[in-house]
């Protein structure tokens, strides 16, 4: 929020320059994800940050790692200096931690073998779903691992601001345990902002 006299400033930080690089120019951003960014039109993200940003939004419901890769080639046509990877969920469901840590890798290396880019990895939150929560949970933590190992490769943690949410509205509508209602997307849509502004 911003009162009359108050300074706001989209100025790249030092964060921001981090992922995307101090000589980048083209703000181009990419968000290959699954139901949760296809569903919620990409976050928001075209709306929430500065006019140079070009966000495209390719996520597929329903997709897993492995479905990118199988269509990894219609990645390969989009300029791109940031990748949003936004997956988890349906691997989880379909395979279990079995094999995350090898197809998340191939994906990255395959996103920065064609261009010049960086890769955001998303900390997918644990759903309301019981029989998936642990599972997420470790997949989470491989990603974790997985930046610590890459270059240009960052974070974004949706997980703990959803399970340090307390507010008196729950995130998830009673119908459905995987898909936040509107304060959730709303939560995801600030949380990649502030990641990529650095702020």
């Amino acid at each position: 929020m911003c009162f009359p006299n108050c300074y706001h400033s989209d100025k790249p930080s030092v964060q921001y320059l981090s992922i995307l690089g101090a000589g980048v120019m083209n703000r181009n951003i990419t968000i290959v994800g699954d139901s949760l960014a296809q569903w919620s039109e990409g976050f928001g993200l075209r709306n929430r940050l500065p006019s140079e940003f070009r966000v495209t939004d390719v996520s597929v419901a329903g997709y897993t790692t492995e479905d990118w890769l199988q269509n990894q080639n219609r990645l390969n046509e989009i300029p791109t200096d940031l990748w949003i990877l936004e997956l988890g969920t349906n691997d989880a469901m379909v395979y279990g931690t079995n094999g995350f840590e090898i197809r998340t890798l191939e994906l990255i290396n395959f996103l920065q073998s064609n261009q010049i880019s960086s890769v955001l990895l998303t900390l997918i939150p644990r759903t309301n779903m019981t029989s998936i929560k642990e599972t997420i949970r470790e997949n989470n933590d491989t990603l974790r691992k997985i930046k610590a190992q890459k270059e240009k490769v960052d974070i974004v943690d949706i997980e703990s601001i959803f399970e340090s949410y307390q507010g008196e509205i729950p995130l998830y509508p009673i119908s459905d345990p995987i898909h936040p209602n509107q304060i959730g997307y709303d939560l995801m849509g600030e949380t990649y902002r502030k990641k990529i502004l650095g702020i």
